[in-house]
Parts: structure tokens; C-alpha cells; sequence
């Protein structure tokens, strides 16, 4: 049997959770902006976190947490199902296609070969939309980030493919992946738009408020503006680690950074800011588009980082890293007086 759902219509994007989830919206009739999802689930973060193979910063909210603050504020339901056995979870995925329903799941990277992954990169909070199946020669249909008129960077060159036709066993692999530090497990997303309301003011206030307090009062020290400062100390004593260690925190990071690792640039904070500049219009609020445009110039200073951390995993010069830290404080500086301005402004509108 084979069946693509017609109405479906594949999408790219800068984020891989966001332009799944605009493609979902878009289908059912909510069309919402990615920087407007990013801004409204309090997508924006910060983690600085150290593992055995390199230290990982990250700028967003957890894989479903994420997702669940969307719900909430879109009114709408999210379940996230999963379970063990495969077979009930593949033919469930046939069955919501069957039905035109277009399915959101979650998959490991490197196993998907398109990608071109290293195969250790492992990162299962990856969100892929499949709206078709061919059992004839056993291949989903997956609409990725990449598109025709969006072409990405991976490892190794660039795609821009409306659409992924990816094998039952290789997608069965990066579906039921374990590997940390976000095994998918089977993961995938059913909505429920019954009660949906639009975006309105109280809904932005709300959502910029928590971000501003979770970046300015983080529960700990590796998380929101504490996770930025330790950052910059913590590269310090990268000069003490193997070269191959040195070089693959560099790359790693780089894509944690840059929009080529799928963050819409600067650790996120261009989708911040693009996210205030259009809710400047909602809640009619000019100071709001020039604390995104702000934004939008911290993302410049990360994207420079970038830079610096591509350099260094080209060729492992220590000497980058005293430069990387004092401006990983002045970005410090800069976010933390920002996310005080931005929660002032908003407790006043």
C-alpha cells in the first residue's frame, strides 16, 4: 500500500522543532510564524553542560517542555505518545497518515543518512514531519528542515530537498534511539486544535516574562545568564583538554551557535528577536521591536564566537580560547542587561 497526503505541504525552516510544528499549524489552518512559536513556548535558554566526549552549550528549553508550554498558551492539546514495541508504533504511524493526519516525531541524527553525521553526534530531540509511506519500497515520506528554496548545511555539503524518502530500517533506527543526551525513544506528538485561541497581548506578556525570569534567576548556576558567565570560565580550561577533545568541543559547539547546527542563528537569539519584533505589532509596543533588534545584534556577537570555535576545531590553537571568554562576558553583560530592560518594559504594558 502507499499513501501521501496530498494537502500537506512540505516546508523549511530555521529550527527543526519550530518548522515542524509551522508545518503541523499550517496544515490544520493555525498558521504561526516560527519565531512566534519559539517566543510564546519560552523557547529561549541557556546550559552549559560538561560530558565526557566535549562540553555542550545549549540555547532552548528541553525537548518537550518546549512543547508543552506551546500547548498551553495556543490552548491546544499535545501528547507526547512512545512505548517499546515498534511494530504497534509503526502502524500507528501508517494509520495517522492513513487518516491525513501528518505525523510529528522525534529521531536520532546520525542515523539518518541524508544528514551525513558523524555517527557519535547523537542528538535524538530532532523533530521530522512524515506525511507518506510506500510499502512496496518500504520508505516514509520526511519533511526535514531543509526545502527547495531553503537550502541547509550538514557535514557534508548542502541540502535542499522538499522531501526525504528514508527506508523502514533506517528510519526504525534513529526512531528507537536511546543514546543521551536526548534519547528519542519512539517518540512522536497527536494534537487536539479544539480549543485553540489566537496570540493575544496577555499571552505575550506572560511568555516573555517567564523567559526574563528563568534567564535572570536560573535554578542553577549552569543555566540562564549563570550558565553564560560560567561559560565563559569554563573555556578557560579547555587548553587542558586532548587535542581531538579540544577540536570536537569547537565543532560541537559551533553547531550548538551557529544557524548551520539549526538555531536560526545566534544560539537563538535571532529567532528571539525576530519573535519581539512581531509581537511589537500585537501588543502595540514599539520598545518591544528595539529590544528585538537588540537581540538581533547580541546574535551577531554569538555568531562571531562561531567563528572562533569553527577556527579552533580546525586547528586546535589554544590561544582562542582567553579571546572566546572575554567575549563570552561581554555577552554577559550585554543579554543580562537586556532580559532587565525587557522585563521592565513588559511588567509596564
Amino acid at each position: 500500500m502507499k499513501k501521501i497526503i496530498e494537502d500537506f505541504i512540505p516546508q523549511g525552516g530555521k529550527h527543526c522543532i519550530t518548522n515542524a510544528l509551522k508545518q503541523v499549524l499550517s496544515y490544520y489552518d493555525y498558521p504561526i510564524s516560527e519565531a512566534m512559536i519559539f517566543g510564546i513556548a519560552s523557547g529561549l535558554s541557556f546550559l552549559y553542560l560538561n560530558q565526557s566526549i566535549s562540553p555542550m552549550i545549549n540555547g532552548r528549553t528541553k525537548v518537550f517542555e518546549f512543547e508543552e508550554k506551546l500547548a498551553k498558551r495556543l490552548h491546544i492539546t499535545i501528547k507526547c505518545k512512545s512505548g517499546k514495541d515498534y511494530t504497534r508504533i509503526f502502524n500507528m504511524t501508517k494509520k495517522m497518515i492513513d487518516e491525513n493526519h501528518p505525523v510529528l516525531i522525534y529521531v536520532d541524527m546520525p542515523y539518518l543518512h541524508y544528514l551525513g553525521m558523524n555517527p557519535n553526534s547523537h542528538f535524538g530531540g530532532h523533530a521530522v514531519v512524515l506525511y507518506g509511506y510506500d510499502d512496496e519500497t518500504r520508505e516514509f515520506w520526511v519533511s526535514d528542515r531543509d526545502n527547495h528554496d531553503f537550502p541547509i548545511r550538514v557535514p557534508t555539503g548542502k541540502i535542499n530537498q522538499d522531501y526525504h524518502l528514508v527506508h523502514y530500517d533506517e528510519l526504525e533506527r534513529a526512531r528507537c534511539s536511546s543514546h543521551r543526551p536526548f534519547p528519542a525513544s519512539y517518540k512522536y506528538l497527536m494534537f487536539d486544535f479544539h480549543d485553540y485561541q489566537k496570540i493575544d497581548k496577555l499571552t505575550i506578556k506572560e511568555a516573555i516574562l517567564e523567559t526574563c525570569e528563568t534567564m535572570l534567576n536560573p535554578p542553577a548556576q549552569l543555566l540562564g545568564i549563570n550558565g553564560i558567565w560560567k561559560f565563559s570560565k569554563e573555556i578557560l580550561k579547555w587548553k587542558q583538554f586532548s587535542d581531538y577533545k579540544l577540536r570536537t568541543a569547537g565543532v560541537t559547539n559551533y553547531f550548538q551557535i551557529s544557524h548551520d547546527g539549526g538555531t536560526g542563528g545566534g544560539i537563538f537569539r535571532q529567532l528571539y528577536g525576530e519573535f519581539l519584533i512581531e509581537a511589537s505589532l500585537i501588543v502595540n509596543a514599539d520598545i518591544l521591536n528595539s529590544i528585538g533588534q537588540q537581540f538581533i545584534d547580541v546574535s551577531h556577537q554569538w555568531d562571531l564566537l562561531a567563528d572562533d570555535l569553527w577556527q579552533l576545531s580546525l586547528d586546535g590553537d589554544v590561544r582562542l580560547l582567553k579571546k572566546m571568554s572575554q567575549s563570552i562576558q561581554d555577552i554577559y553583560m550585554i543579554e543580562k542587561n537586556l532580559y532587565i530592560r525587557l522585563q521592565k518594559t513588559v511588567h509596564n504594558l
